[in-house]
């Protein structure tokens, strides 16, 4: 059996560990002659249980959705400008499940993924979202701890 790695899925929440995870997934694409999947995921409000008319909630998605553009692009402007093979992918679900489904359809052979990423409430509320795609994809995941990966650099 060969295994190739012709495209590698990174996730990111635009959080500050996210350039440590795309610097690595980027070098190691780079190695490998891969192309990137970028994949961000807002998360699904209404989900949620809040006490608000569905207008609202609308004007909140399409907000967040228009964020998470602007920060696409701007990461990409940043991190990526040498790199032209990336695909940019903004999602909207479950951050753990989109994450895979994405993966899957664009043919990734590969997840590099942080294994800290959004900190205090956050985490509390989405809970631990590298550990679910760990478990749970059929694509095999590289985790980064970007914490001890600056330990290294200094």
């Amino acid at each position: 059996m060969i295994v190739e790695f012709k495209t590698i899925a990174i996730p990111v929440d635009f959080s500050e560990v996210s350039s440590v995870i795309a610097e690595w997934g980027k070098a190691l694409a780079k190695k490998l002659g891969a192309k990137i999947i970028l994949i961000n995921v807002v998360e699904d409000i209404s989900a949620f249980d809040v006490t608000t008319d569905p207008k609202t909630l609308q004007e909140l998605e399409k907000t967040l959705l228009e964020g998470a553009r602007e920060y696409m692009q701007s990461f990409l402007n940043k991190h990526f400008s040498d790199f032209p093979e990336v695909k940019p992918v903004i999602t909207k679900g479950k951050v753990m499940e989109k994450i895979i489904e994405v993966a899957k359809e664009n043919g990734a052979d590969l997840i590099i993924m942080g294994t800290h990423g959004r900190k205090g409430l956050d985490k509390i509320i989405f809970g631990s979202v590298a550990e679910g795609v760990v478990k749970y994809s059929p694509i095999p995941v590289l985790t980064i701890n970007p914490y001890r990966i600056k330990d290294i650099e200094k």
